[in-house]
């Protein structure tokens, strides 16, 4: 659940308003184009210590935690 809350943290600064997330959100759902998911991505890879890399595709916020928890290892 951590990652979550980091997740949330992150994401609420990059929008600069408090949004809602569930692993089902989509980055569509947050009204994100292309360019800013690989900026958030940046943000995600930083907060982490991870290289998440250009090749991963993921979708929801469900997957983006589960792409974090697989590298943190």
């Amino acid at each position: 659940m951590e990652i979550m809350n980091e997740l949330q943290k992150i994401v609420n600064d990059y929008k600069g308003e408090e949004v809602a997330l569930t692993k089902e959100t989509t980055f569509e759902d947050l009204g994100f184009d292309s360019l800013d998911k690989v900026e958030l991505v940046m943000q995600v890879e930083s907060a982490f210590g991870i290289e998440i890399g250009t090749e991963v595709v993921v979708n929801t916020i469900g997957e983006l935690v589960e792409k974090i928890e697989e590298l943190k290892k």
